[in-house]
């Protein structure tokens, strides 16, 4: 399953809320429990916030292991900015979850 992280969070450039995460982990939690693997689109995203990723990626990653989400979740079209906050929660996340 892919989604779009723009289209499905208001269409914004910046994506700041859990409430906006939390559609995201919903989406994801369906696919993922069916056994597919998610790709999250982030295309026309130029940033986000640490509480948005942390509502589905630190949430998934205390409940299942950050190897559980390499295995079944793609990144694709992130800006190096997405990727240094997706790294600081997975590393907070793995920190909390040890």
């Amino acid at each position: 399953m892919v989604i779009n992280i723009k289209n499905e969070t208001g269409g914004f450039e910046f994506v700041g809320s859990r409430g906006a995460g939390e559609i995201i982990r919903k989406k994801m939690k369906k696919a993922l429990d069916k056994g597919e693997t998610v790709t999250l689109d982030f295309l026309g995203v130029e940033q986000v916030t640490q509480s948005f990723i942390d509502e589905f990626f630190g949430i998934f990653i205390r409940a299942f292991s950050i190897e559980y989400i390499r295995g079944n979740v793609l990144l694709v079209n992130e800006t190096q900015g997405i990727k240094d906050t997706i790294n600081f929660v997975i590393k907070y996340s793995k920190e909390r979850s040890a």
